[in-house]
């Protein structure tokens, strides 16, 4: 997957460290690749006290958040954004099928 990090709209007016990362996976057939996939990414500002700072992260539309001081959150897995890009795909294709006429 490529990936591109931005900030999050909006934290630069609030001062958060809150991220946007966009995961796409492009092909010599699709070079700017659709569908995109986010995942939000949040740090936590406690670099005086801390080394490694608190990351936690959700990818777009789940509710379950994951923090990588966690055994599970440190093991972000590609099949996760599969997942994500394989839904829009079949979305978009049903789509297409509900508008040809």
């Amino acid at each position: 997957y490529e990936r591109a990090v931005e900030l999050a709209p909006g934290s630069e007016k609030t001062g958060a460290l809150e991220f946007v990362a966009l995961f796409s996976k492009p092909s010599k057939e699709e070079p700017i690749a659709w569908p995109v996939v986010r995942v939000y990414l949040t740090l936590k500002n406690d670099f005086e006290s801390s080394l490694v700072p608190q990351v936690t992260y959700h990818l777009e539309g789940e509710k379950m958040k994951f923090d990588t001081s966690t055994d599970l959150g440190r093991r972000f897995k590609e099949a996760w954004l599969d997942r994500f890009v394989l839904d829009k795909r079949a979305i978009r294709a049903d789509m297409a099928l509900r508008h040809k006429k």
